[in-house]
């Protein structure tokens, strides 16, 4: 739990709704941190009346793969 996940930039996001691909960028610029709550993969948010669930549920078609870890360890290192 914690772990630090990117979604790869190699990613082809193109074939995804449109209110998917925001979700999809995001997650390739500032990507995610593991919570063992869900299902495997399983992408969770606040409920929104705002997004198209259809179009979110479409975010279940992106694989383990499709991530890169995240290296953290010199973002914790105290200055001194």
């Amino acid at each position: 739990m914690g772990q630090r996940l990117r979604l790869k930039r190699s990613f082809d996001t193109s074939r995804f709704p449109r209110q998917s691909r925001v979700v999809l960028r995001a997650l390739k610029r500032y990507g995610a941190i593991v919570a063992d709550n869900g299902a495997p993969w399983f992408v969770s948010g606040v409920p929104s009346s705002r997004w198209n669930n259809d179009d979110l549920h479409s975010l279940q078609r992106v694989r383990g793969s499709a991530w890169e870890v995240v290296d953290s360890t010199r973002l914790s290192k105290p200055r001194g």
